[in-house]
């Protein structure tokens, strides 16, 4: 009983959080989150986790290009992004009800474990929704 209680402590409840600080979770889940993120919401299962909170465009961009820049090189975020596709606009996507506007832009990126990283960022409210897939 004890076991399932842990289980669904850890995999079926959101947990919400007013910075990256009060976050509990390894590092590993912790530091794909932009270190001055804020009113974040999360939900994890066993290889994925979900993340929604605000953040302002800047900090976003200087955090993904510090983040999952190759080894001695540069990433310019801003030039990554790609527009929401039309037909999202007005539908709340993922896990968490994050509703795709027509300020919404979407940035992705591979590990190098393979693991998967999509942020979708409202550029004019600083909503992002963020699922990060590991492997």
């Amino acid at each position: 009983m004890l076991c399932a209680l842990i289980v669904f402590r850890i995999y079926g409840v959101d947990t919400h959080h007013a910075s990256r600080s009060g976050i509990w979770w390894p590092e590993r889940g912790r530091n794909l989150i932009p270190p001055t993120a804020t009113d974040i919401t999360l939900r994890r299962d066993l290889l994925d986790h979900y993340a929604s909170y605000t953040v302002s465009e800047k900090d976003l961009h200087a955090f993904l290009g510090k983040r999952f820049a190759r080894p001695g090189e540069k990433l310019d975020s801003l030039s990554e992004r790609s527009p929401a596709k039309p037909e999202t606009i007005g539908k709340a996507i993922g896990l968490l009800g994050f509703v795709v506007t027509k300020d919404t832009v979407v940035y992705s990126y591979y590990a190098s474990n393979g693991g998967g990283h999509t942020y979708v960022h409202d550029t004019n409210t600083g909503r992002t929704y963020q699922h990060s897939a590991y492997w």
